[in-house]
C-alpha cells in the first residue's frame, strides 16, 4: 500500500473517532482496562526543545501527553510515527490539556534547528514538543525511565534502533499505556484513552 493511501486511511479512521467519540465510549466502557492502573511514574528529566528552551518533566505536569522516540534522518518507521502524531494533533491539538512529545534518539545530528525544520514540515504547533539533549541523557531516558529498547550500529542500514511505541502519560507523570505506533487500529484506541484521561481526575 502506498504511503499516501495509508495516510488517507489513517485520517479517515481518526475522523470517525473524532465524530463518534461518545458512541465509542459507550460501546467500550472503561471496565478493567489499562486506564484503571498505571505502569510506573517517570523520573525527572530535562531536555532541550526545538525552540531552544529547556523542557523538564515538571513542565508537563497537569497535561496528558503522548511521547515517541524518533530521529529526523530515520529511513524506517519514524516517518510513520510522526505521521501518526500529526494526525493526532489534527484531532486533539486544540485541547490545551494535551501535549505531544517527540524525543530524538540522534541528538548529535538533531539540533534544535534541525528539529525546527522537521517540525515545520509536519505543521507542528507549540503543543507538539521536539526534544533533544546529550546522547547519555537520551539513552538514560529511553532505557531507565521509559524502559524501552535502544541500540546503535553505525554500519547498519538503520543505524539507530529504537522503540516504535507511542506512550501515554497522565497528568501526574505516570505511564498509563503503551501502543503499537505502527498498528492500524491504535490511533483510534489512543484517541479514546486520551479523552478518558483528560476528563478524569488523576
Amino acid at each position: 500500500m502506498k504511503t499516501s493511501q495509508l495516510a488517507a486511511l489513517l485520517g479517515a479512521a481518526l475522523l470517525v473517532a473524532a465524530c463518534d467519540r461518545d458512541a465509542a465510549i459507550v460501546l467500550q466502557p472503561p471496565t478493567v482496562d489499562q486506564l484503571q492502573q498505571s505502569y510506573w511514574p517517570l523520573a525527572e528529566f530535562s531536555l532541550t526543545e526545538r525552540s531552544g528552551q529547556s523542557v523538564a518533566l515538571a513542565d508537563l505536569k497537569g497535561k496528558v501527553w503522548v511521547a515517541d522516540f524518533f530521529y529526523s534522518a530515520c529511513p524506517g518507521p519514524c516517518p510513520m510515527l510522526s505521521s501518526r502524531l500529526s494526525e493526532l494533533q489534527k484531532v486533539l491539538g486544540n485541547d490545551d490539556r494535551i501535549r505531544f512529545v517527540s524525543i530524538s534518539t540522534d541528538p548529535g545530528r538533531d539540533t534544535p534547528e534541525v528539529l525546527r525544520q522537521y517540525a515545520a514540515k509536519l505543521q507542528a504547533t507549540d503543543r507538539w514538543l521536539f526534544l533533544t539533549g546529550s546522547q547519555e541523557a537520551i539513552r538514560s531516558l529511553a532505557f531507565e525511565n521509559f524502559k524501552l529498547p535502544f541500540s546503535e550500529d553505525p554500519g547498519a542500514p538503520e543505524p539507530i534502533i529504537h522503540s516504535t511505541r507511542l506512550i501515554l502519560i497522565d497528568q501526574t507523570g505516570k505511564i498509563r499505556g503503551l501502543y503499537d505506533g505502527l498498528g492500524a487500529a491504535e490511533p483510534v484506541h489512543l484517541i479514546r484513552d486520551i479523552r478518558r484521561l483528560v476528563d478524569s481526575k488523576p
